[in-house]
């Protein structure tokens, strides 16, 4: 029985790309799963009822973040391999562990990229852009690409390694400390933002200087009592929205 290779993950890493494009309501990312894997397939097996199968069972419900989806898709593979080696006649242990692992993986990838990490590029982005023209779409791209290919690769290769262990690495608690760290930088740099757009020339004012530290100091009171980072920056949009009625005015 062949074994797996480097450039079987390595395909999985590349096709891990494209697994939101037949996104669907009933199964979700069902089908970009199983097109995902399709290099273990070809690799393991030859016998078309085995393919079936295969291709059956990886059909099945199946939902996470595109860029976490990454842990699933090497710990499958290395199930899989370890299935075909052994002559596993039951698959019923590798499709509930990867139904287990849908919820952890989306919760972590929502909050992470698409709660904090994407609006802290884009905010820092805007700023760059105000400052330095079109260097800041570039910064922008690089800043947020560099993280997200890299936990495609990762994902694959750690979940390959660790292949059922990796349950023990997908933990909201586990990842708790960069939530609160790219809160924090985020909402300093939406701050940041704030403040150089009313200082401008023609709005320098102490009644600015003065919404913008409200704004500023109430952001931050809302998240000491618990309120999420989305209310945090909601106050301070709204207060740099009135500020710009203001002006208006």
């Amino acid at each position: 029985m062949r074994r797996l290779r480097k450039i079987d993950l390595l395909r999985i890493v590349w096709r891990s790309l494209y697994i939101q494009g037949s996104w669907n309501y009933e199964r979700m990312l069902n089908l970009g799963f199983a097109y995902c894997i399709l290099p273990i397939l070809n690799r393991l097996y030859h016998d078309p009822q085995k393919r079936r199968l295969f291709l059956k069972r990886h059909l099945d419900y199946f939902n996470a973040h595109p860029y976490f989806s990454s842990y699933a898709l090497g710990a499958v593979a290395r199930l899989e391999e370890k299935a075909a080696v052994e002559k596993w006649e039951d698959f019923t242990p590798i499709e509930k562990f990867k139904r287990r692992l849908s919820g952890p993986l989306g919760a972590i990838g929502d909050r992470l990229f698409w709660g904090v990490f994407k609006p802290l590029t884009a905010t820092l982005g805007v700023l760059l852009t105000l400052l330095y023209g079109v260097a800041g779409p570039v910064v922008m791209f690089v800043l947020y690409n560099i993280p997200h290919v890299y936990m495609r690769y990762h994902g694959v290769f750690r979940g390959y390694k660790m292949g059922f262990d990796i349950v023990r690495e997908i933990s909201v608690r586990r990842y708790t400390r960069y939530f609160e760290w790219l809160e924090k930088i985020a909402v300093l740099t939406l701050g940041i933002l704030a403040g150089f757009i009313l200082i401008q020339p023609g709005l320098a004012n102490w009644h600015y200087s003065l919404i913008f530290l409200v704004a500023g100091a109430g952001s931050y009171l809302l998240m000491r009592k618990g309120f999420s980072f989305f209310w945090s920056l909601v106050l301070v949009l709204i207060v740099l929205f009135l500020s710009q009625l203001k002006r208006g005015f």
